[in-house]
């Protein structure tokens, strides 16, 4: 195992904030008695073994701890009272995670609806937001470095220079910003070292893959000044070819920079200055292509092509991304048993989305969508130590965000046939929380935290209508605030020194808002969503931490679930009265012989609305299944490193299913998205103790033909369907100093 040195600052770590290590002695292991002497002399900087999430190598023996921040300190993942799947960088590296979608395959009850970046949505344990325009928030957050991405469409991002991610399922509504009522992914930024470090990868493969990033960090000053740079370049020729242009669709673009710089003037401050840019130009499509059973307008018509990998459409689609950043975090030790941490940050995001909405060679309708947004947000906390019977954090939350949406959809004639809205949102939020852990005897554990949120938001919204489609002009100036306490409780017994159980009752609540989009009535406002979710689970390791087994099983009663549809033309945001949605995940690892590694994940969902009246035109969904969220995910991998010397070979078998899905609230069937698996593969050569690495891969080994998205387009009774990637393979190089 690795063991982690005293460092100035230890739980600095929360958040990805950089470690400086005090040492000179490299990687060995530090003596016991060092380690006793070190700890009881400064217990704020206990030293923690901490290794890889991923299974271990042909030197293991055993399954190496798997080490968190999901509670804003360090901790053993077996310790904490919250299903989580944890993955760092050997293990994405392994599993060629390459972006937040890749996510999906390797994480239970993980699903999305499909919808690409600009519109696209995620969610976990059955709530996926479809949050396609500025006032609609979504309810599984995602954070780098402990800020939250600027909106929800700035999800997806690259994880080039990573050192961990961490999904955490359920409500997160102490820690976690704002609006967590699903979950929250945790991405982990490696930080600047004062080892020189590096690490390079270039891929090619087919559709003309080509991707490359690189990462380097080392000392500027010794000892008071490292900095780190990593850069990404992944391109890609698109799969699904456009019979009226010749041209591919469906390809990415995407480059990124991201810079950091660790400051440490002594040994009770740590300031961790970053900045980051990305560039996405996708040629991508939304709705794909129409299915063949069309019964409107555009029946028979030319555009249904009978393949899934070839489209007909006159009006050009992409998908544009542009987000940068910066962020400053404060580390300032006040003593032995007490530091704050400051977390200062700005955000700009721009998105430019443009559709062929009856995705035909027709003059029949096409979207053009132009969103923007920056926000300002600061955290500060205050956290102690970690003592033999109490730990605590204080902490206060602020965000500003100010974001502009102009669309333009364009119907049945090339000009003057327009249905157009402006819209400007400002969001003041604010939060106070406090969470801490009494342990009263020994094995027990008392968990719990509050948090009070307040948000108060503006709307200016103008909606022109000069189309044949019964649209109303509409002008609005909206106010509202929404005020919710929020929180958890959890007790945590260890059974013996390797199985823990827990139970954890956590209250979430997301802000309601504004529907700043092509609206089809002058009800423009909805209201907050609040869940209450209980969980039990197991946490336990067995035959000498050769495998690793853990359970939960949840239950999330929702009301005023906020639900977005597409109502004829217009989009429409409304509180369903209710849902209940019950499931539970396990995951198991293990290490039976050295070299070898293992793992299985399942997740199960049972997601229905309680009540949801009048849901569409003469339907109620009182029963029906929440849309996007399949009953059954899993997957699967092992792994052999088989040396040879100080060389190895490395052989790898992934495997992930997702059951089927609905792509509306109304199940309608004509929108069922089938079950799919897929398997993937990875076979390398690995040089000098894996400095160097050679590697051929492929996904989708079967060429596996399946739906990725689905939705109903009312004003032509069309439905769409997009359709995933097939197989793609191809050489990775890599080297590590």
């Amino acid at each position: 195992m690795v063991v982690r040195y005293p460092t100035r600052f230890a739980a600095s770590a929360n958040d990805g904030a950089a470690i400086k290590i005090r040492s000179n002695i490299g990687r060995r292991c530090l003596p016991a008695a060092v380690i006793a002497l070190t700890s009881a002399a400064n217990p704020i900087m206990t030293p923690t073994v901490r290794a890889q999430t991923t299974a271990p190598g042909p030197a293991a023996d055993s399954l190496q701890e798997v080490v968190v921040v999901a509670r804003k300190r360090e901790e053993n993942l077996q310790d904490v009272p919250v299903s989580i799947t944890a993955l760092s960088a050997s293990d994405l590296k392994n599993a060629k995670i390459d972006r937040v979608n890749d996510l999906i395959a390797a994480v239970p009850n993980m699903t999305q609806d499909g919808a690409g970046d600009a519109l696209g949505a995620y969610g976990l344990r059955g709530v996926v937001s479809a949050t396609r325009n500025i006032g609609f928030d979504s309810g599984l957050g995602i954070y780098v470095d402990g800020v939250l991405v600027v909106r929800p469409n700035a999800g997806d991002q690259e994880l080039p220079d990573v050192s961990s991610v961490e999904v955490l399922r359920g409500p997160q509504g102490t820690l976690f910003g704002r609006n967590t009522t699903a979950g929250a992914i945790n991405i982990i930024t490696r930080q600047p070292s004062q080892t020189p470090t590096g690490d390079f990868k270039a891929t090619l493969g087919n559709f003309n893959d080509r991707e490359f990033s690189g990462y380097v960090s080392g000392p500027i000053k010794a000892e008071i000044l490292a900095g780190k740079i990593s850069v990404y370049d992944n391109q890609r020729d698109g799969y699904i070819r456009n019979e009226f242009d010749g041209k591919h669709y469906n390809g990415i673009d995407h480059k990124g920079i991201r810079g950091s710089l660790l400051f440490t003037p002594d040994d009770d401050l740590s300031l961790t200055w970053t900045a980051n840019y990305e560039r996405n130009r996708d040629i991508a499509l939304y709705g794909g292509a129409p299915a063949n059973n069309t019964t409107g307008a555009f029946a028979g018509l030319p555009g249904y092509t009978g393949n899934p990998y070839l489209v007909d459409v006159n009006n050009p689609s992409f998908q544009n991304r542009d987000a940068w950043g910066t962020n400053l975090k404060a580390v300032w030790k006040l003593n032995d048993r007490l530091q704050i941490t400051s977390i200062t940050a700005y955000g700009w995001l721009n998105t430019d989305f443009q559709d062929d909405d009856d995705a035909r060679p027709l003059l029949g309708s096409n979207s053009h969508f132009i969103d923007a947004a920056h926000q300002v947000t600061q955290e500060i906390r205050l956290e102690s130590s970690k003592t033999e019977k109490y730990d605590y954090l204080l902490g206060v939350y602020y965000l500003n965000q100010k974001a502009t949406a102009n669309r333009d959809t364009t119907v049945l004639v090339p000009t003057g046939s327009d249905i157009t809205s402006n819209s400007g949102l400002d969001t003041d939020a604010y939060a106070v929380f406090a969470s801490g852990n009494w342990r009263p005897v020994e094995r027990l554990s008392i968990g719990g935290g509050a948090r009070y949120n307040t948000e108060r938001k503006a709307l200016q919204f103008e909606q022109a209508n000069t189309s044949v489609i019964p649209l109303p002009d509409l002008t609005a100036d909206l106010k509202n605030s929404f005020t919710a306490v929020t929180g958890n409780i959890s007790a945590t017994f260890n059974v013996t020194d390797a199985v823990n159980v827990y139970a954890n009752i956590s209250r979430g609540f997301k802000s309601g808002g504004f529907n700043p989009d092509i609206v089809g009535d002058t009800n423009i406002s909805f209201g907050p969503e609040h869940v209450t979710a209980y969980e039990v689970g197991a946490k336990s390791e067995f035959l000498d931490r050769r495998v690793r087994l853990n359970a939960a099983l949840f239950y999330s009663d929702f009301s005023d679930l906020q639900v977005s549809q597409l109502v004829g033309v217009a989009f429409q945001i409304r509180n369903a009265a209710g849902a209940h949605i019950k499931g539970g995940e396990l995951e198991v690892a293990a290490a039976p012989i050295r070299g070898l590694t293992a793992s299985v994940g399942l997740g199960y969902t049972d997601a229905t609305f309680t009540q949801f009246n009048n849901c569409a035109a003469g339907v109620n969904c009182n029963g029906y299944t929440l849309p996007f969220v399949p009953k059954l995910t899993a997957n699967a991998a092992v792994q052999y490193q088989y040396p040879i010397g100080r060389d190895s070979i490395v052989t790898r078998l992934d495997y992930s299913y997702k059951a089927s899905t609905f792509a509306e609230a109304t199940d309608d069937p004509t929108g069922y998205v089938n079950s799919y698996g897929l398997a993937n593969g990875r076979l390398g050569y690995e040089f000098s103790g894996g400095r160097y690495g050679v590697y051929l891969w492929t996904k989708n080994i079967f060429d596996k033909v399946y739906k990725q998205y689905s939705w109903f387009y009312a004003p032509f009774a069309q439905r769409e369907f997009l359709y995933a990637i097939p197989r793609t393979y191809g050489v990775e190089l890599s080297a590590h100093f």
